[in-house]
This record gives C-alpha cells, sequence and structure tokens, in this order.
C-alpha cells in the first residue's frame, strides 16, 4: 500500500530524512520546511491530500494542532527524549571539551536534563536551563545563551530551535543543534507510516446507517438517499438502512447541509463501524437506540460511541466477564446494558418508571420497553407497584432494581 507522507522540518532537519527515504520504498515523502515553527500553521493550511503528517518538533505540532484537527489527519511528532538529549550532550562534550556545568540547553523538560546529568555525570549540574514553549520567542531563547556565554558561566549552548542554534552561530557563540538518533528517526517514520495504513484500514472497514423516522414522506426517503452512496435496504416500517464504508460516512457527516437535514425532520441516526457487515450492524442498533430525535451517533468497533455534533466520547464496553456474559444471555448490547448500569448509578433511588428510563436514554418508548422487558425476564428489574399522576389515564408501572453485586461495582 503506496503511502504519502507530508514531513513539517527546519531546513536543517529535512536531509536528515532524505538520508533515510530509501529505507521506506513504499512511501513517498513531501518536505515542508520553515524558518520559525509559527509558519507550521499556513503550511498545514496548505497541506495537499497526504495519507499522515510527521512533525519534526512539538512547536511547529502547536502551532499546526488546529488546523489538522479539521482535516483529521494521522500525524506524528517528534518529542525531546532521554536518548535525544544524551546523544547530545555527548557530542558537545566531544566537539568542544566541556563538561555538563560549562553547558547552557533549552528544553521544554528541564527534569529531564538533571535526572541524565545525575546519572551520567555525579555530583555534576547542568550550567544553565531553559525551560521552553510554544509561545516564547526566539529573541529569548539566543539572549539566554548568549548572556550565558558572556558573563562565563558556560561555554557552549545547546538548543532544541533551528533558528535559534542559526542566530548563536551567526553572532559568533559556541551552539550545538539537538538531534534524533537515526536509530530513533526510523523508528519515527515506521511508526508514521504504521498510523496512516491504520487510518485507511479504518476507512474502508464496513460501515452501517440506520436513519429512523416515523411517517416519512418519499421526500425524505429520496434526500437521504441522494446523499449516502451505498446499498440501501428497508430495515422496518420506519428506519432505512445503508451499507457503506467508514470513508464515506465520515464524508457525509462533514457535509453541514446533510446533518442539518437529518436534526431538522428529527430523524434519529444510528451509525456502527466493524471488521464485518454484521457486527457494523450491531453497532449500527446500539448507536440507534441511544439516538433522539435529531441525534446522530456513532458506535466504533471499539465500542467507543460518538456524535458527530459534540466533542463527547462515551465508551459503552462490558470490562467484567461476569456482565458480558449476562449481556449475551439476555440479548441485549453491551452499550444497553452499560447504559442501563450508569442510569442505577446516578439515579437517587432504586425504583423508576418506564418514563424515567426513556428520558434518561433518550430514545423512544418501544425501544425503552423492549429493554425493560429483557431486564424483567432475567430478574435484573421486578414491577413492585403503580403510580397515577392524573385521575384519568392509565396507571405507570413503578420498577424496582435487583441487580446482581458484579453489575454494580
Amino acid at each position: 500500500m503506496a503511502l504519502t507522507i507530508a514531513v513539517v522540518s527546519s531546513e536543517l532537519f529535512a536531509p536528515r530524512i532524505r538520508e533515510l527515504a530509501s529505507e521506506f520504498s513504499d512511501i513517498h515523502f513531501i518536505y515542508y520546511t520553515y524558518k520559525h515553527s509559527t509558519e507550521a500553521r499556513t503550511i498545514a493550511s496548505d497541506l495537499p491530500n497526504v495519507d499522515a503528517v510527521f512533525f519534526a518538533g512539538t512547536f511547529p505540532y502547536y502551532h499546526a494542532k488546529s488546523i489538522l484537527d479539521e482535516r483529521q489527519l494521522p500525524v506524528y511528532v517528534m518529542r525531546q527524549d532521554e536518548a535525544v538529549v544524551t546523544a547530545t550532550l555527548l557530542q558537545a562534550g566531544w566537539l568542544h571539551q566541556v563538561a555538563p556545568q560549562d553547558i547552557s540547553i533549552d528544553l521544554t523538560d528541564p527534569v529531564l536534563i538533571h535526572e541524565i546529568v545525575t546519572e551520567i555525570s555525579p555530583g555534576h549540574t547542568i550550567g544553565a536551563v531553559l525551560q521552553i514553549d510554544p509561545n516564547i520567542s526566539q529573541q529569548a531563547v539566543v539572549q539566554f545563551h548568549s548572556y550565558a556565554q558572556q558573563s562565563g558561566r558556560v561555554r557552549v549552548a545547546i538548543t532544541s530551535i533551528h533558528a535559534v542554534h542559526e542566530e548563536l552561530i551567526q553572532k559568533g557563540y559556541r551552539s550545538v543543534y539537538m538531534r534524533e538518533l537515526k536509530r530513533t528517526l526510523v523508528r519515527a517514520l515506521a511508526q508514521t507510516a504504521y498510523l496512516a495504513r491504520l487510518s485507511k484500514s479504518q476507512k474502508a472497514e464496513p460501515a452501517v446507517m440506520l436513519i429512523s423516522k416515523s411517517h416519512a414522506d418519499p421526500t425524505f426517503h429520496a434526500t437521504i438517499r441522494r446523499h449516502v452512496q451505498g446499498s440501501w435496504f428497508p430495515y422496518n416500517e420506519d428506519t432505512d438502512q445503508f451499507i457503506t464504508t467508514r470513508k464515506h460516512v465520515e464524508f457525509v457527516m462533514e457535509q453541514s447541509e446533510f446533518r442539518e437535514f437529518l436534526e431538522t425532520s428529527r430523524a434519529r441516526t444510528g451509525i456502527g463501524y466493524g471488521l464485518d457487515i454484521l457486527t457494523a450492524t450491531r453497532h449500527a442498533e446500539d448507536a440507534l437506540d441511544f439516538s433522539s430525535e435529531g441525534g446522530i451517533y456513532i458506535m466504533d468497533a471499539q465500542k467507543n460511541l460518538s456524535s458527530p455534533m459534540s466533542s463527547e466520547r462515551i465508551t459503552l464496553q462490558l470490562t467484567q466477564p461476569n456482565q458480558v456474559l449476562l449481556a449475551k444471555r439476555m440479548g441485549l448490547s453491551p452499550a444497553n446494558l452499560s447504559k442501563l448500569i450508569s442510569f442505577y448509578a446516578i439515579h437517587p433511588s432504586n425504583q423508576f418508571t418506564a418514563q424515567d428510563l426513556e428520558n434518561f436514554l433518550g430514545v423512544t418508548r418501544r425501544s425503552t420497553e423492549r429493554i425493560i422487558k429483557k431486564c424483567v425476564d432475567h430478574k435484573l428489574v421486578v414491577a413492585t407497584g403503580e403510580e397515577m399522576t392524573y385521575q384519568q389515564g392509565r396507571p405507570r408501572t413503578i420498577y424496582t432494581f435487583t441487580l446482581p453485586d458484579f453489575l454494580t461495582v
């Protein structure tokens, strides 16, 4: 599977990637270099269609993150670690014959350098340390290193910022640019490729979309089929079923016009992903149960529930073996059993009505009654009474939880 990966780095870093490109024959690298990390935001805005983005540092990623989040691209970020800092300390020592106390260094986590020096040179301390963050100015970092050398406190600077390194060298100061080991870099590129392949395979995985609306007219169905490309089946009297791919679903859900149509038409939408169509269908059914009128919910292969209309992400997964076995025995989805346990946990008493549960789940009365019946059949709840809120009408059944201990711990 051929991949295209964008490399966003300083001008000094890009040649190192080019040296290693031959080790990745199935990857096409596109290079985008900057003089200052703030330029990464513009680079991210202008990126073509790529399979992943590799950032040579945390600062450029920080400036580009909001753009990349919108595009939902896989991203790998090179971060400072013990190997990089230790290798650069050794390089500075060999090149300039200096001890740790003769060095000034800038890095994101000062604790890292102190731990390394304590390990490799007990009894010594680093000469001067500056903690940096994405908002620090280049001039402030240059002044820190230049003043440390002017005052005689240190003899050489170690910097993780390419532009700072170049300016220090131009002004006649000693500087060593922090650089990753070749093995670390190869591993990072391989991880980027893995993220790209994983994303591609996820986009190709089966997806099932269930769109439910009572008494829908032909115009509603025609609009749905115009937007959603895939095999269509009537799921039941009120619900359309589409079998398609995750990639297409993500494309459709990015269309604000379509999302607004589903919301304003008060349709309930459940989308499921899975390794096969059967699993994706079960997940779509669970997502549909969770959805209220105008709502859209998506359940992925790991049973994480999310909505394109919210940043909320809910894990609807049973982790205890007894819970999983009970869900299978009841014919109740793990999602619904998980929601029932959550309802029990936050309910002020162990008594409730179908209306209480319906309001909590945000599903139809029919779905709520189906869940309650399964719970009654398996003795998770029992009917213990009735209430009349009005003089006329049918009384409402009061249910009491009788959950076993393994469901409530």
